[in-house]
């Protein structure tokens, strides 16, 4: 009887193996003597999946340790090796409601808003630092240096902050400056937490760079105390990237 369980459980091995095989999928069985794969951080619960803090935590959940310090990220090498899918969207945004003129948050290298903008009125802002790079890089364009106390005298329809919001320490100050510049509307993205190879549900983030990480849930929830929120979705599984499209509160 033993064997015959047996020989019934390997069939049914064999045939899932087929099975995921005809998908595109293979299941490997871990050899003994291979070592365990190197997976770092916490991942969520299950019931903490949707969890949503307090609006004084950015609506991450509490528990969560936020970064106290920030440290300047050298974007200047970078081409679009990430957030490629943003600016498309961006662009497809910008096209399709007849917009004119874009300014990009926290540009970095600027090479995707050069890439994807081309025609288009920009105009980037970044740390002084990055800004001298880019103004011998690209000297026609328009390059100024991001200052959350200063609101800058441009015109924006739309406004572009491509995973910035995680190396903020105060992310309402970036927030309050996106609207100060009074666009039509907002495209951001951010690394979903719940989606990164490793996790950390409860900070801080494993890329020394970030502040915070907000799940999928939290990011809408604090974007949406803010702006109304018009989409919502995961651009890039692979890279963890949620995007979010919205506009501003317009004060009667």
């Amino acid at each position: 009887m033993a064997d015959a369980y047996q020989t019934i459980v390997d069939k049914l091995k064999t045939n899932l193996h087929r099975s995921f095989a005809l998908l595109g999928f293979d299941i490997i069985r871990k050899r003994p003597e291979e070592p365990e794969l190197p997976v770092t951080g916490t991942f969520p619960p299950h019931d903490e999946w949707l969890s949503l803090g307090q609006p004084e935590h950015y609506f991450i959940h509490d528990g969560y340790r936020h970064r106290s310090e920030a440290i300047y990220f050298a974007d200047t090498q970078n081409t679009d090796q990430w957030q490629k899918e943003v600016y498309r969207f961006a662009r497809e945004v910008f096209d399709q409601k007849h917009l004119t003129a874009v300014c990009d948050v926290g540009c970095g290298s600027a090479y995707k808003l050069i890439t994807y903008f081309r025609g288009a009125n920009v105009v980037g802002l970044d740390v002084a630092k990055t800004c001298e790079w880019l103004k011998t890089k690209y000297p026609r364009q328009t390059w100024m240096e991001l200052d959350f106390k200063t609101t800058p005298q441009l015109s924006a329809d739309l406004v572009i902050a491509a995973d910035v919001i995680e190396h903020v320490l105060d992310p309402n100050e970036l927030l309050s400056y996106i609207a100060s510049l009074n666009p039509k509307y907002v495209v951001l993205s951010t690394p979903d937490r719940n989606l990164l190879r490793s996790g950390t549900h409860s900070g801080p983030p494993h890329n020394p760079a970030h502040i915070r990480e907000w799940s999928f849930s939290q990011f809408e929830a604090y974007i949406g105390s803010r702006f109304h929120v018009l989409e919502h979705f995961v651009s890039n599984s692979a890279q963890a990237t949620q995007c979010l499209l919205c506009a501003p509160r317009r004060t009667e």
